[in-house]
């Protein structure tokens, strides 16, 4: 018994592997070279894993049913060979439904769930794939669609620059013979019933390899000065992408009502047409033939149209590009615009707003021009690949761009340090005195347009590839020139609006003799601005300048309080009227330095004002001391009164006077101590205990406790 061939899986297998380790290769390609098209690529075949690892699941099912099969019938050829050819008791649907039990029933199972979920999810990765290669912010996009974004990894790629591009073009030319090859193979082996499932795999390793060569063209066009067509080549493969993604979910609902005819094996519903229709060898008529009869479910290849059809496409397609090429006769030039058109890449001529006929192409070539349309540039800074998003007053001490050029502007003797600004100034190595430069950061939009005179047209057109880098160089050179002229403070104050006018007659001086030929580029400044001058926006900077301006405001403060605190304190001493009592007091001073003769006045005239002028401390103590002197006074004339009361009394009755001070003396001095009267007839039988411990707290419990205890002793 020959057991079914597992080179299906085989292929499936190594078509999964040779997907994966392409990604892979690529993928590091991709970081090496920073091309997005090569990321296109490299997510291309990424999404292949998932395709032949459906085809490969299927492929091994099916084989698992194929060797069920033939073990059924090896079992009931024996049976019969052992019943002498007599027939089983079970009929053929019997046996069908058996084996349906088996490997067709996991079979259906796999078909029906696993593979629509790994087909599905591998959609869903093309979609996301393929929407992350595309430039969205280019775009004007809808609302709705104002969530799709770019990958930033992709989106920071520069488009003008591929680093080695030679190594990626035979890497790139290598894995497209490959994956050509693997698919040439599958395909042909998808031609047999029993591994027709490998015809999904082998048409996209089919577009696999067109991407992998289209990238290896890319990278000759980049090595030949022609990058553009690189980032080309990316967005096309993310719509690529997208187009596989939507298609396999069109065919997804598809599948739900074609005809099912019995015995005929499906296509799989991730099985792309569209590649199947250049991967095919028969060619892409009989591919459309073959999914028209698919689609439809019956043979519509063998209609009347369809036939009529195949016999006059090929002077259709004749007759079409002959009407291409007639189009390209009518050249229409819409208004604000002119038209240089070349008669065999020679002899430009300018032609106006309108219709005009001419040669086809390629005999005339005509290049449209806007002449009114006002371009714009912004030199000084290189922006972010995602624009940061700022709340309120944009300060330059925190980093808003990406990058900003510095510029180096004299400082022609105005101190700096007088308006809190920090210089960059960099002593010379000899140990000198720092040179007057300093660094400075400035930006300048530069609008321009074409020229409205024939010859610049011509001169604009003959040199518009380097016209937008020509035109950066020279805004650079004339800011760093004017800059190097200029005086920091002249440039951070008003002096901007005059700078702005300088260079807009500098740059147009410049660009009227930066042609090829010495001559002008054929271009108008319309307008030179200046704005977002500061110093460098670096960390040492910002913290010198910000200690240089807090250090200004906490002298001022600092000022200010000294200021509040002597106002305060004058005010507290003597209240509003401090200043005549100040000058009071220094006119005393002087008067009594000089022994005048009206020290005693002056004297006087302070201590009027201390009395009955001024307030605040100075009257208060004024008053205190009033006061006290007043209540000495009296307080001595008391005393003396008294004295001679107490003189007068002793002189009347010396003794009673006496008796009565002693007892006044005892009753004031014992009045705080506990006294004790003992009345005695015999003193000397006394017996004195005394206890000098302190007073014991009062038990109560335990006094009643032992008085208890000595009734009951004594009844």
């Amino acid at each position: 018994m020959n057991r079914p061939d597992k080179r299906g899986e085989v292929v499936s297998l190594m078509g999964a592997l040779a997907c994966l380790a392409g990604a892979i290769v690529l993928g590091l390609l991709a970081l090496t070279a920073e091309s997005a098209s090569v990321w296109g690529a490299a997510f291309l075949m990424a999404g292949g894993v998932g395709i032949w690892l459906v085809t490969l699941i299927q492929v091994h099912q099916l084989r698992l049913v194929a060797e069920e099969r033939l073990e059924v019938a090896e079992l009931e050829r024996g049976r019969r060979e052992l019943l002498g050819g007599a027939k089983t008791i079970f009929d053929e649907e019997e046996l069908d439904q058996m084996e349906k039990l088996s490997m067709g029933r996991r079979l259906r199972s796999i078909e029906k769930f696993l593979v629509p979920s790994i087909a599905l999810l591998t959609t869903a990765y093309f979609l996301v794939a393929g929407s992350g290669m595309i430039p969205w912010h280019e775009l004007n996009m809808p609302s709705a669609l104002k969530f799709l974004r770019q990958f930033t990894f992709i989106d920071s790629i520069s488009k003008l620059t591929i680093l080695n591009p030679t190594p990626v073009l035979f890497f790139a030319g290598g894995i497209a013979f490959v994956c050509f090859m693997m698919s040439r193979y599958a395909l042909g082996m998808a031609h047999l019933r029993e591994w027709s499932l490998l015809r999904a795999g082998g048409n996209l390793m089919f577009g696999v390899s067109a991407a992998c060569l289209a990238v290896a063209i890319s990278m000759l066009c980049v090595i030949s000065g022609l990058p553009r067509l690189e980032s080309w080549l990316a967005t096309t493969l993310g719509i690529l992408m997208i187009v596989l993604a939507i298609e396999t979910i069109t065919n997804f609902v598809l599948d739900f009502y074609r005809p099912r005819t019995p015995g005929q094996l499906q296509r799989p519903f991730y099985d792309s047409r569209l590649l199947g229709m250049f991967s095919e060898p028969e060619g892409i008529l009989r591919s459309v033939a073959k999914s028209l009869d698919y689609q439809f479910g019956f043979k519509v290849s063998e209609t009347w149209f369809y036939r009529l059809l195949g016999r006059i496409i090929l002077p259709l397609l004749l007759v079409q590009i002959v009407l291409i090429f007639a189009l390209t006769c009518i050249t229409v030039v819409p208004p604000g615009h002119k038209a240089v058109i070349e008669h065999f890449g020679a002899n430009p001529r300018v032609f106006d707003a309108g219709v005009h006929l001419t040669w086809c192409w390629p005999i005339d070539q005509a290049t449209i021009i806007p002449v009114e349309y006002v371009q714009r540039m912004e030199i000084g800074f290189e922006r972010q690949a995602r624009e940061m998003q700022f709340e309120g007053a944009i300060l330059w001490t925190k980093k808003h761009y990406k990058k900003e050029y510095l510029l180096l502007v004299p400082d022609t003797g105005q101190s700096m340090r007088s308006t809190g600004a920090v210089v960059a100034d960099r002593t010379s190595t000899a140990g000198g005195n720092a040179p007057p430069i300093n660094l400075l950061s400035m930006n300048m939009p530069v609008q321009w347009r074409v020229g409205s005179s024939d010859d610049d047209v011509i001169r604009f057109h003959t040199q518009a590839a380097d016209v937008p880098e020509l035109l950066e160089a020279l805004a650079y050179r004339e800011l760093t020139l004017y800059a190097a002229k200029s005086d920091l403070l002249h440039l951070l104050g008003r002096g901007g609006i005059e700078s702005a006018s300088h260079l807009a007659a500098n740059l147009q001086a410049s660009c009227d003799r930066a042609g090829y030929d010495g001559k002008g580029l054929g271009i108008t400044i319309v307008h030179v601005g200046i704005g977002g001058v500061h110093p460098p926006a670096d960390d040492d900077v910002a913290k010198s300048y910000e200690d240089v301006v807090s250090a200004m405001e906490t002298r001022s403060a600092t000022i200010k309080m000294a200021e509040g605190d002597a106002a305060q304190s004058r005010l507290r001493a003597a209240g509003d009227d401090w200043e005549t009592l100040y000058n009071a007091i220094v006119a005393e001073d002087a008067a009594r330095t000089a022994n005048a003769a009206d020290t005693s006045a002056k004297t006087t005239e302070v201590e009027r004002l201390l009395r009955t002028v001024v307030g605040g401390e100075a009257r208060a103590r004024a008053v205190t001391a009033e006061k006290n002197t007043m209540r000495r006074v009296f307080d001595v004339k008391s005393s003396a009164e008294q004295y001679t009361l107490m003189m007068d009394a002793y002189l009347q009755a010396p003794e009673i006077y006496e008796m009565r001070m002693y007892l006044k003396i005892l009753s004031e001095q014992l009045g705080k101590i506990r006294k004790f009267v003992i009345v005695l007839e015999d003193s000397s039988k006394v017996l004195y205990d005394m206890d000098l411990r302190p007073p014991q707290m009062l038990d109560v419990l335990g006094a009643e406790a032992q008085a208890t205890d000595v009734q009951m002793r004594n009844p």
